[in-house]
């Protein structure tokens, strides 16, 4: 999990444009949230590699993975206006179990 949250980490800078666009439009500051978010996915990925990670921590990732839900639904049902329609309207529905599991197997991690 700490590659996933390191590469979508990077993915935010390399391409900041994608993920201000994936951003429901009644929140502001759509450049400036997805940089933020980078930088939270990158710090929560290097923490996951290094195994360094405390509780508080893995509860905060576990309140970002449900902040940024509503990103993953904005996908789903504005596919087209997003320039999306290559992907299957499938896959994108499919996505939006993953922040459930992701939440689940951090919980695990507390243990």
């Amino acid at each position: 999990m700490g590659t996933v949250f390191t590469v979508a980490g990077i993915a935010h800078f390399r391409k900041p444009e994608k993920f201000a666009n994936i951003t429901p439009g009644f929140i502001p500051f759509k450049t400036f949230i997805a940089y933020f978010t980078g930088v939270l996915e990158l710090v929560f990925g290097i923490l996951l590699l290094a195994g360094k990670i405390r509780n508080w921590q893995l509860s905060g990732m576990q309140k970002f993975l449900w902040a940024v839900f509503p990103a993953n639904i904005y996908m789903y049902t504005h596919r087209e206006k997003l320039g999306l329609s290559h992907l299957p309207k499938w896959a994108l529905l499919a996505r939006l179990p993953l922040q459930n599991l992701m939440s689940r197997m951090l919980e695990d991690l507390k243990r």
